[in-house]
């Protein structure tokens, strides 16, 4: 019965999960074979992941490109996976003041060139970079263009802590921004919290906490959030 299953769901990622867990999860509570997801997201963030199901799975590649995130950088130290879940690398008594990291945000607007992060899943020579990272073994990665539409610092939290909002383009790794921002202030950063709160049209309000969903699947209550092919896509002039 759920094989004929189509649409389009938007999830709330919880922390510590993969993007693959998530749909593991997922595939196994509805029971169907075609599955994907239109970015992937890390293990240490949260929000907005959009899972297709069915004959959604074809419609993956005219999803919106354009992400929002929610995310914040300490200042002062480098670790190996350019986030909070990371060995620290090394550490700098270097901290910028806000009008500082708010001045040199706007080096990072526009079509910029972006080397990702080590711990990454591009692949180098049929292998992916984590796996490498993780064997110690050396290897570049080349530069790969992005676009970042606004970027803000919105505050700080604390003495090595600011906040940010980011808008841009699927492909882009904020946690190589992160790296990149700190080293054009000339200190060392990672990500200690990262969120994705828009993808394309689809908001916060849209989406459900994984458990939540599956908690409605159980009682056959979770027609009514899984999006149509043509809603989710609403957004380019042609589907």
């Amino acid at each position: 019965m759920n094989n004929i299953l189509s649409g389009w769901i938007f999830i709330d990622k919880p922390v510590g999960k993969t993007s693959f867990d998530v749909i593991r999860v997922l595939k196994k509570i509805l029971q169907i074979k075609k599955i994907g997801h239109s970015g992937t997201l890390d293990p240490i963030a949260t929000g907005i992941l959009g899972i297709a199901i069915g004959e959604a799975t074809k419609s993956i590649p005219f999803f919106s490109k354009r992400k929002e995130y929610k995310f914040k950088i300490v200042f002062g130290e480098s670790r190996d996976t350019d986030d909070v879940s990371g060995k620290t690398v090394e550490t700098i008594k270097s901290i910028p003041k806000i009008k500082e990291v708010q001045n040199c945000l706007r080096y990072f607007i526009g079509d910029i060139a972006q080397i990702p992060p080590k711990y990454s899943a591009v692949k180098v020579n049929g292998k992916r970079a984590y796996k490498l990272a993780r064997n110690n073994e050396n290897f570049q990665l080349k530069e790969k263009n992005i676009s970042i539409y606004s970027l803000k610092c919105t505050g700080q939290e604390d003495a090595k802590t600011f906040s940010f909002v980011l808008e841009c383009s699927s492909g882009t790794y904020v946690r190589a921004l992160a790296r990149d921002i700190a080293k054009r202030l000339d200190t060392l950063g990672y990500i200690s919290y990262l969120r994705r709160t828009k993808l394309g049209r689809i908001k916060e309000k849209n989406i459900i906490l994984l458990d939540k969903f599956e908690e409605l699947v159980h009682i056959g209550d979770h027609f009514e959030l899984i999006y149509p092919i043509q809603d989710a896509l609403d957004d380019i002039p042609a589907v």
